[in-house]
C-alpha cells in the first residue's frame, strides 16, 4: 500500500510540474512573439513615412489631403517622387474640386498647379499646391527644394 501511494505521490507531482512547463514555454513564445511584431511594425512605418507623402489642397495643414506612396520606389529622389503622385492626384480631380470622396472619373484631366515640398517633423513629405508666396517657413515646416 505505501509503494502504491508514493508512486501516486510521484505522479501527481510529475503531472504538476508540466502546466509549469508548458506556460514557461507559452510566456516565452509570446515574448519573442511581441518583440519581434514591435520591431517589424517599427520597421515598416519607418519605410512607410520614407515612401509617402500627403498632397495638399491649399498651402496650409488645415486644408484637405490625401496621403499617396509607392511602396516599390525606384531611385532615391524622394521629392521627385512625391511631386508626380500629388500631381497624380490633381491630375484625375481628387483635389482641387468640389469632390470630398473618391475621384469623379469624369475622364477629364484637371488642372494641376505649381507645387513645392516641405518635410514634416516625422520625415513624410507634404506636397503644396504654390500660392501667394507661402513657403515651408511659414508652414513652420523644413523646406527640401
Amino acid at each position: 500500500m505505501r509503494d502504491n501511494l508514493m508512486r501516486e505521490v510521484r505522479r501527481r507531482r510529475n503531472r504538476s510540474r508540466s502546466p509549469k512547463r508548458v506556460s514557461i514555454f507559452i510566456g516565452a513564445g509570446v515574448l519573442v512573439a511581441a518583440t519581434t511584431g514591435g520591431a517589424l511594425i517599427a520597421l515598416a512605418s519607418a519605410e512607410l513615412r520614407h515612401n509617402s507623402a500627403y498632397c495638399y489642397e491649399s498651402p496650409s495643414l488645415q486644408s484637405r489631403a490625401q496621403q499617396v506612396g509607392d511602396p516599390s520606389p525606384v531611385g532615391d529622389d524622394r521629392v521627385a517622387r512625391a511631386i508626380d503622385l500629388c500631381e497624380s492626384v490633381w491630375r484625375i480631380g481628387v483635389l482641387g474640386g468640389e469632390n470630398d470622396g473618391p475621384p469623379p472619373n469624369d475622364g477629364r484631366i484637371h488642372p494641376v498647379p505649381e507645387l513645392f515640398v516641405c518635410s514634416q517633423r516625422d520625415g513624410t513629405l507634404a506636397v503644396f499646391p504654390e500660392q501667394d508666396g507661402v513657403a515651408c517657413s511659414d508652414l513652420s515646416l523644413e523646406s527640401l527644394r
